[in-house]
């Protein structure tokens, strides 16, 4: 049963960092939390702890390494959905703004040239909103989806259309979705 445990925790502890550094797609805490106290019951006897040094410094390198795989932004995408989990519904516009500060606004793609919608956004006047730190603000030549905020933690083309959606309606937050890449 032990050796069933162990494997079985080897195998989710592996699943867990191919997710966070292979596909930079984070795990939630309760996972990783999940996986060592697998560990902890496969390891650890009901004796004096003094007698078992050795399946006591694996469990403390694996929830060392657990704690690592958790706590490291490997990727922009972590702070990100960290910060868009913060989101909820009935926010103000603002509010979105401001938790979202630091990343781009905007699609980034570019309008249709052809579409009518796209025509009347280039020539419509839009309100910037308050400042914000983005290195690129949604133009009027750039694709919008209406009624909605969209953000982006990242230009690169790993992560660029990794897209935080929120609907907006009369000012406030109804809805929030993550588009990854």
């Amino acid at each position: 049963m032990r050796t069933i445990s162990i494997t079985l925790g080897a195998f989710a502890l592996t699943f867990l960092a191919v997710c966070e550094l292979g596909l930079a797609y984070p795990v939630a805490g309760w996972a990783y939390l999940l996986v060592a106290v697998l560990f902890a019951v496969a390891l650890v006897r009901p004796a004096p702890l003094r007698a078992q040094p050795i399946p006591l410094g694996a469990l403390t390198l694996i929830v060392a390494i657990i704690a690592t795989l958790h706590g490291v932004d490997w990727f922009t995408r972590k702070p990100f959905l960290r910060d868009l989990a913060r989101v909820q519904v009935g926010m103000s516009e603002a509010e979105v703004r401001r938790i979202m500060a630091r990343y781009v606004e905007g699609t980034g793609w570019p309008a249709a040239p052809n579409r009518a919608e796209a025509q009347a956004s280039d020539t419509a006047p839009r309100d910037p909103g308050p400042p914000r730190n983005t290195s690129h603000p949604p133009g009027p030549g750039e694709f919008q989806v209406p009624n909605t905020l969209v953000f982006r933690h990242s230009n690169e083309a790993a992560f660029n259309s990794d897209w935080a959606i929120i609907a907006i309606s009369d000012g406030k937050v109804t809805g929030v979705q993550f588009s990854p890449d």
